[in-house]
């Protein structure tokens, strides 16, 4: 038996400041859940405390013997360089492996500092168990190891194996968001997303699924044991089988919850979209993308711009909120082009247009595609760590626009969706309405204007 400490990185340590909006590291708990009747477990969030003393302070009490390191293509890289090289300095000898999308994908940046011993790539449940396993019995196997390193990929685990995640591993009360999954995969394989990559088969999509018994049982434990009714399920396409999103939607009927989702436009009708309403489904994020049908094309997403407008219209008559992601800024893409969204987001008024300046992530066909024409070069681990960030500014141009012409147009959109965007999440805050749903609503909403600070 070993001890394992599992760390959230922060989302943002630029900040220097507990995240009042933490959201539950939902892989972290899957994985600690995996091994919690082999090994010792515990997960540490950034988010919920920032102080370095604090973390050094938590390790030498807790004493473990492995570290691991979830890891997105984000900022979040700041922490955990920042963590892995603080580890490093006081406790030298302490094994520090990362995991997560960012180790999946750009392994060799994680691989070449001199601070991280280990990588795993792809699913965690299986692998990190088997690591910690070999560790307690013969530490220098563990360069063999499948998923570890550059090594060959495990198959995929059945997701109905999977024990159902203990919440109790984290302090619940500590969180905002609370995140749900019983899905991995999407059926879509548009250029700019990795998710193909990630859980794709021979470069096709592939979905996994808990079954639709297995998928009650989560939310029957979510709810009766955990007292959990405010969740955010963050399957790339909860609607992807309609049949089970049925029969899901029914069973959270009895529930008094409040929920949203993520859907592609594709799956959107009203018989769909009354049933997740009735189960408390209040918002659906999709990514429209773009009002061209050529960028639409050219991204593969394998939808029409009247698709897309049939999404909006339909979420209004059954009065769900609509977040509506799009992109700017795209490969190929004209002025005119990036007007056509402009005018589809001014015409059709979705409640919540989310538009971003593309920004290409690695294992992204699109990504490649910028690669290979010289738009973009490698990048060491530090420089992938502010990589992404603020996407209302330009940080990496692969559009026909200049620079000037790209953030011009970029603020006039964000003067069209500010207002009711605001007013649309105030709504989703206060929730049911009664009296102290509105204040906690008035409460997040003053937060998110940048006017709420965290608690000492």
């Amino acid at each position: 038996m070993v001890r394992v400490l599992l760390v959230q990185p922060h989302d943002d340590i630029r900040l220097k400041k507990r995240k009042l909006d933490a959201c539950t590291p939902l892989s972290l708990i899957f994985v600690g859940t995996a091994i919690e009747d082999y090994h010792d477990i515990k997960i540490f969030d950034r988010n919920l405390n920032t102080k370095d003393k604090y973390f050094l302070n938590f390790l030498k009490a807790y004493n473990p013997d492995i570290i691991g390191f979830t890891s997105m293509t984000s900022l979040m890289l700041l922490d955990l360089i920042h963590l892995a090289k603080l580890i490093r300095k006081f406790f030298p000898n302490k094994i520090i492996l990362v995991g997560g999308i960012h180790a999946t994908l750009e392994p060799e940046s994680l691989l070449n500092t001199s601070y991280i011993d280990y990588i795993i790539r792809g699913e965690g449940e299986e692998s990190f168990k088997e690591f910690c396993d070999v560790y307690a019995q013969n530490p220098l196997k563990l360069t063999t190891l499948k998923n570890i390193n550059l090594n060959p990929l495990r198959p995929y685990v059945e997701m109905d194996t999977l024990k159902l995640p203990n919440y109790n591993l984290i302090n619940l009360k500590n969180y905002e968001h609370f995140y749900v999954n019983i899905s991995r995969g999407c059926p879509g394989n548009c250029t700019f997303c990795a998710t193909t990559k990630c859980w794709g088969i021979n470069g096709n999509p592939f979905v996994r699924s808990l079954s639709t018994e297995k998928s009650l049982s989560l939310f029957k434990n979510l709810i009766e044991r955990y007292k959990i009714k405010t969740f955010e399920i963050v399957d790339d396409n909860f609607l992807s089988f309609k049949s089970r999103a049925l029969t899901i939607c029914n069973y959270l009927e009895k529930y008094s919850v409040n929920f949203w989702c993520f859907s592609r436009v594709d799956k959107i009708d009203d018989i769909i979209l009354r049933s997740i309403k009735k189960a408390g489904c209040h918002t659906i994020q999709m990514g429209f993308e773009s009002g061209s049908q050529r960028i639409l094309d050219f991204l593969n997403k394998k939808v029409t711009v009247k698709q897309n407008i049939e999404a909006i219209l339909c979420c209004k008559r059954n009065k769900i909120i609509c977040d509506a992601s799009f992109m700017i800024g795209l490969p190929t893409e004209t002025i005119k082009e990036i007007i056509e969204t402009k005018n589809l987001i001014k015409k059709y008024k979705p409640d919540i247009p989310n538009v971003k300046i593309f920004n290409p992530l690695p294992g992204a066909p699109l990504f490649d595609f910028c690669l290979k024409r010289g738009l973009l070069k490698p990048r060491t681990l530090e420089e992938w760590a502010i990589w992404t960030g603020d996407h209302r500014a330009v940080k990496h141009n692969v559009s026909e626009l200049t620079d000037t012409d790209l953030t011009k147009i970029a603020h006039e959109l964000w003067r069209v969706s500010y207002y009711q965007t605001r007013i649309k999440k105030f709504i989703f805050w206060c929730r049911k309405g009664n009296i102290s749903n509105v204040f906690h609503g008035i409460r997040k909403f003053i937060i998110s204007q940048g006017r709420l600070y965290p608690d000492k």
